[in-house]
């Protein structure tokens, strides 16, 4: 518990994202960027905690107006294994996230409305961070192996 307490103070909201939260509130998109902005920042926390579990230095987390970043002191000196599951963590939380949100419109807690929305934001946030550009999550794997293979 201390450790996620820890991952929380490391957490920055970049100046700009203020303004997008102001413009999404005068044009009554509030609800959507709120959730958008929940759903990136599990999705980053997943990258911070595997970080933490792995003894690695996270040295902040940012909230920027177009996605996230958890940034780290560790970058290519660590075993190719470690770097595969930090990145990893990222994705693999919205599969958690989507399985809790059709649960709870199974259980009636949300709307149909509410978790298509969540979905097609979960599936967005999660095919985007997979395109193999760096440093994206899916460009992160490519760099990583080929960067060791010709180092080696």
């Amino acid at each position: 518990m201390t450790n996620l307490i820890s991952l929380l103070k490391k957490f920055y909201v970049h100046p700009l994202l203020w303004l997008v939260i102001g413009i999404a509130i005068m044009t009554a998109h509030f609800f959507e960027l709120i959730l958008l902005l929940v759903i990136i920042m599990i999705h980053e926390l997943g990258h911070g905690i595997m970080a933490q579990s792995f003894s690695w230095r996270v040295k902040r987390i940012a909230l920027l107006p177009f996605g996230g970043v958890a940034e780290m002191d560790e970058h290519g000196n660590r075993s190719l294994m470690e770097e595969f599951w930090v990145v990893a963590a990222g994705p693999l939380q919205h599969v958690w996230l989507i399985a809790a949100g059709f649960g709870l419109l199974e259980f009636g807690v949300i709307s149909q409305d509410t978790f298509s929305l969540f979905f097609q934001l979960n599936m967005m946030v999660l095919l985007f961070n997979l395109l193999p550009i760096w440093p994206l999550d899916g460009g992160s794997w490519f760099p990583c192996s080929l960067r060791r293979s010709l180092i080696i």
